[in-house]
């Protein structure tokens, strides 16, 4: 069966917006504690979006899936600010990205292109991501004292078009309760810190998110 020119574009679009989320490069570290970059100033998401999907990497770090959960949570809530909006199902987006698995590897004809769009069922995607200290960093900035801040990144592209119509970063970096990191004995002990910073920048995140829902 041939796929309309609609169909390659609409699966272009997620298959690039979904690469976005892995190979974001991480900014560089910021000296104050809360650090705000809005790269598309007080823009408001356009009326017309009514059915979003949203898409965050997967990851078994605690922290991470504890900010994951919290700005999915703040998606969902959207519908406050405008109540035609429709969050699409994320199990949809599950057997998205097991078809880009086996569209990229050559083992699905172009007729999976279609059904793609079907599943998705959304005129725009909401994509987030975290980058955060790893272990490694945590582990030196106990050696050096230096610590790189937690990064909230958020987008929404339309699928029809392509068009960015939101992008939000906000950064901030941990802080430690008490003296220098190298005081610090183990990584246990850095969490209360880590855990504070993660939520300022999600908290500063959804924030944004909701307001250009005006």
């Amino acid at each position: 069966m041939g796929v309309r020119r609609d169909d390659k574009r609409l699966l272009s679009v997620v298959l690039i917006a979904i690469a976005w989320l892995p190979t974001a490069c991480r900014p560089v570290p910021v000296a104050d504690h809360s650090h705000t970059t809005m790269l598309l100033d007080d823009v408001a998401v356009p009326q017309h979006v009514r059915r979003l999907a949203v898409w965050f990497p997967r990851t078994w770090e605690q922290e991470l899936s504890y900010g994951y959960s919290r700005l999915e949570q703040a998606a969902f809530q959207l519908k406050k600010r405008r109540a035609d909006i429709k969050i699409v199902e994320r199990r949809n987006l599950e057997q998205l990205t097991d078809e880009q698995r086996f569209q990229l590897s050559g083992r699905v004809g172009d007729d999976s292109v279609v059904r793609v769009g079907r599943w998705l069922g959304a005129d725009s995607l909401v994509l987030f991501r975290i980058d955060g200290p790893t272990w490694r960093e945590r582990l030196l900035a106990r050696m050096h004292g230096k610590m790189p801040p937690f990064v909230v990144s958020s987008k929404i592209i339309s699928l029809e078009s392509g068009e960015v119509l939101y992008h939000d970063v906000v950064t901030a970096a941990p802080v430690p309760d008490s003296g220098e990191w190298s005081d610090y004995d183990s990584d246990h002990q850095l969490r209360p810190a880590m855990h504070a910073a993660l939520d300022q920048a999600l908290s500063t995140a959804i924030l944004h998110l909701h307001q250009s829902f005006r």
